[in-house]
């Protein structure tokens, strides 16, 4: 209960304070151009052209805070899904860059999300390294059969050091 309470009120905080600032942008620039709208009323009287400006004045409104917000929240993601392919083919020393102008929001997404690749390449370098191991391991074992009749006792003791190598190689992984 005390963690649903927590992630429904705390957790977006970032995300509620880009959206107060959006509205609060476009309250200001609307009282502004209402302002602007009222004073060109005195001035020219009400009418078929008052109207029109005024609707002309609120749909460039729209479309440059449209635009201009959304540029904002969700213009970043096109570069982040671009470095996020750049990471899957295997530069997995890349990490998603913050810009000044990006979001809060998507500042702590980012965060969040270089978190993960940090622990992916930790993953990957142990991959790695594990498949390293078991390959040498594996050629170890090889060339002892191939110099000659290994006894079984003597195979069965350097696979079961093989097997002791993977348990601790795994256990290292896992920490």
């Amino acid at each position: 209960m005390a963690r649903k309470l927590r992630q429904k009120y705390f957790v977006t905080k970032e995300l509620r304070l880009s959206i107060a600032i959006i509205i609060l942008w476009s309250l200001l620039i609307t009282a502004f151009f209402t302002y602007f709208a009222k004073e060109l009323s005195e001035r020219i009287g009400d009418g078929t052209l008052l109207f029109v400006i005024i609707m002309a004045g609120y749909i460039l409104i729209v479309i440059v805070l449209t635009m201009l917000f959304s540029h904002r929240l969700i213009g970043p993601f096109q570069r982040l899904k671009t470095e996020i392919k750049l990471i899957t083919s295997g530069d997995c020393h890349r990490r998603l860059k913050i810009r000044n102008n990006d979001d809060i929001y998507i500042r702590s997404f980012i965060l969040e999300v270089n978190r993960l690749l940090d622990d992916f390449e930790k993953m990957h370098r142990c991959t790695e390294s594990l498949i390293r191991h078991i390959d040498s391991e594996l050629l170890n074992i090889l060339s002892y059969i191939e110099e000659g009749e290994p006894s079984k006792e003597k195979l069965r003791e350097t696979v079961l050091a093989f097997h002791k190598k993977l348990k601790a190689l795994a256990g290292e992984a896992r920490h």
